[in-house]
């Protein structure tokens, strides 16, 4: 039922994503812009309703899977955008957000939900809420930062290049995108440093042990990292282009690392196998 319902926010998903292009096309229509918002905010809601039913039917251990991580970061991302847009009213943005949020959201309507093998235990810990809505958030500001910098460097084209045409009118000016990008790393490590907490807490209360040199505490801890670099060098006068370029790398290396801990057998303890690995293993 919850792969039904997720598939109807699909559709409002795309709906919206036509409502933002069209607007972006055509700026005039302004109208189409707040459908656009309107259609992304259905979108969300029913998202919402599915994610909800998913947790009744699995019980919550869908998001110990590629699957239920991909449902539940595209569900934050979309409420990332529209408060964002609540607060800048950039509505040229959703041109971008709203095709990121299908193309990832694709694979997922058409996966097995999956039943990881999660003991009541871990699934009834505090902690593990914490970590996992807070890891997703995270990678969704993430997500945000990377369509954000994708569109500061088409305007720095637009700019470099004085073509001054319909595409630099579209979109806001270099400095904004570059503040924009800015405030969402900033956003995303901290969610992100709530999230690495969560699982260090998860890990010593379920499997005595914070810390196992597994792949995924590796690969988060590194992305964490990167990250924290980004907040540090930007007040050491990195900014712009440099920036943008570094906000791409950094999201497309956490995407790839989801799908590749997620898909390749034996790769993480932690790809579900939670009951398998109670003495030895660490939170993400």
């Amino acid at each position: 039922m919850s792969v039904i319902i997720l598939r109807v926010a699909a559709a409002m998903y795309a709906a919206a994503a036509t409502s933002y292009i069209v607007y972006f096309a055509r700026p005039r229509l302004a109208r189409a812009a707040t459908a656009g918002y309107w259609l992304l905010a259905a979108a969300f809601a029913i998202h919402a309703v599915a994610i909800g039913v998913g947790c009744a039917e699995f019980g919550g251990r869908e998001f110990f899977s590629l699957r239920g991580g991909l449902v539940l970061m595209v569900w934050l991302l979309a409420g990332a955008y529209l408060v964002l847009q609540r607060r800048y009213h950039l509505p040229t943005v959703g041109a971008f957000i709203t095709p990121l949020i299908l193309i990832v959201l694709l694979p997922a309507m058409f996966g097995d939900p999956g039943h990881p093998g999660v003991p009541p235990e871990t699934l009834r810990h505090k902690s593990v809420t914490i970590h996992i809505l807070t890891a997703g958030l995270g990678v969704a500001l993430f997500g945000l930062a990377f369509a954000v910098a994708l569109m500061y460097l088409l305007q720095e084209r637009e700019v470099k290049g004085k073509r001054f045409g319909a595409l630099f009118s579209r979109l806001p000016s270099l400095d904004a995108l570059d503040k924009l990008n800015q405030r969402l790393v900033r956003a995303g490590f901290v969610s992100y440093t709530i999230a690495l907490i969560a699982g260090t807490v998860t890990a010593t209360a379920i499997w005595k042990s914070p810390w196992s040199w597994d792949p995924q505490q590796v690969i988060s801890l590194g992305v964490w990292i990167l990250y924290g670099a980004m907040v540090q060098l930007r007040h050491t006068g990195w900014h712009g282009r440099r920036y943008a370029l570094l906000t791409l790398v950094g999201f497309v290396l956490v995407l790839g690392s989801m799908v590749t801990l997620r898909t390749v057998p034996g790769v993480t303890r932690h790809a579900g196998d939670y009951a398998g690995s109670a003495h030895t293993g660490g939170a993400q």
